[in-house]
């Protein structure tokens, strides 16, 4: 199986097929538990019945159990005879983090039961940061990408603008080991400052200093006739907001308005699969009948659409540009558009991070999330091995992208014009 270098922990699925699997929450204690209702446990057996339970719930529910690349039987043994060895609560939480490394990259996310109570009381409706929507490059050398600027934010204010590299966080480099956590180091309480080392397109690396604010996440689609042409564009942007199918019917309605619209680019390079993500809606609008197959380890259910024609959307010529930062539903509205001959996929190849995760209690109050569902084309192609594959493959990283020169849009336009 292939591994992937995203992790996505929601997909919004039109068809539901999680499932769930729930343990009484007990403390850890170095302590042996004592009770009316059965023997005390040792640290060591509280441990075992925990990583046992962990264990159980990716042999029943990992969606790629069968066919994943790894020997389970000694990677069962190799934890349990750790755990057998005597290990301290710290020392047994690292040993399950230090699991999420050995499965196929995404398999698996740990929450010790610390980390799950901060997780489930922290208010992540805001934070101290930026305000810049980023993704991860390994290549030439380790760096974040901005996929996109909140308006009015520091990052905005400080000059910095979408397709920018960071290079280094306080004259640290990004390390190819952080991967997209990097961007933890670049927040911070608001007030603070951050120096970075920002590389734009085409041109020479500067020093920026921001200061940091608290931010609400906000975005915006951008949208815009092409000049002279009877062509429209769509840019997705990398977080879902509500209102957002309002504002692509708006749009379609203004693109046709008094006049024919030849085609129409939908650009999903930086759109990434953040809770509520409007998947079935935009099936809606281009595509009516089956769209593919969610599958898990148990059910698969083939999933079909009511097409809903809005201004001409359902026959529209469609062009859907992806790249490496196209991940979850998105590659899922693309890949199946492509597959149904609906639409022209032009870009880079996205990185098949489409698979859902289902969250499981352990017995010591720590949680793991697991991917347990996925999706597949007609013919059982898999994205979440292969990815989506354009059409016209057009190598150019959203940091190539300069403000008079996208690749992957002009490749696009020159499609639609050469149409019949």
């Amino acid at each position: 199986m292939r591994r992937k270098t995203l992790l996505v922990l929601s997909v919004v699925l039109i068809v539901s097929i999680a499932l769930s699997a729930c343990a009484n929450l007990l403390p850890q204690d170095e302590e042996p538990l004592t009770g009316d209702y059965g023997s005390p446990y040792t640290p060591q057996e509280h441990q075992l019945r925990t990583f046992e339970a962990l264990w159980k719930n990716v042999q029943d529910n990992y969606i790629y159990f069968d066919t994943a690349d790894v020997d389970w039987d000694a990677l069962h043994t190799k934890y349990t005879n750790q755990i057998k060895g005597g290990l301290s609560n710290e020392q047994f939480t690292t040993l399950l983090h230090d699991l999420e490394s050995d499965l196929p990259a995404g398999t698996l996310t740990y929450q010790s039961r610390a980390e799950r109570i901060k997780v489930d009381t922290t208010d992540n409706s805001t934070y101290g940061g930026i305000g810049a929507y980023i993704g991860f490059q390994a290549q030439p050398e380790p760096h974040i990408v901005i996929l996109a600027v909140m308006e009015g934010s520091p990052a905005e204010k400080a000059g910095l603008q979408a397709h920018d590299s960071l290079l280094k966080v306080d004259g640290s480099p990004i390390l190819l080991e952080e991967g997209i956590a990097a961007i933890q180091r670049v927040r911070g309480p608001a007030g603070t400052s951050v120096e970075l080392t920002v590389q734009s397109p085409g041109k020479a690396e500067r020093v920026v200093q921001v200061r940091r604010a608290q931010l609400t996440s906000s975005s915006k689609l951008q949208a815009y006739e092409i000049a002279g042409k009877p062509l429209a564009y769509i840019l997705v942007p990398p977080l879902t907001y509500t209102g957002l199918m309002d504002d692509v019917k708006a749009n379609l309605q203004t693109f046709t308005t008094s006049k024919t619209l030849n085609g129409l680019i939908l650009d999903l390079r930086v759109a990434g699969s953040a809770g509520g993500w409007p998947l079935q809606d935009l099936f809606t609008i281009f595509r009516d009948g089956e769209i593919g197959e969610f599958y898990d380890r148990v059910n698969a259910q083939t999933a079909r659409i009511t097409g809903q024609d809005m201004f001409g959307s359902q026959t529209v010529p469609l062009i859907i540009l992806v790249g490496q930062n196209t991940t979850g539903s998105p590659e899922i509205l693309a890949a199946s558009l492509q597959a149904y001959d609906r639409a022209i996929i032009v870009g880079e190849a996205t990185p098949g991070s489409i698979e859902a995760t289902t969250s499981y209690n352990l017995p010591d109050g720590s949680r793991v999330f697991i991917e347990t569902t996925s999706f597949r084309l007609p013919g059982g192609g898999d994205i979440g091995n292969s990815g989506v594959k354009p059409d016209f493959q057009v190598e150019a990283g959203w940091d190539d992208i300069l403000p008079t020169h996208d690749p992957v849009l002009e490749k696009a336009i020159e499609l639609l014009e050469a149409q019949p």
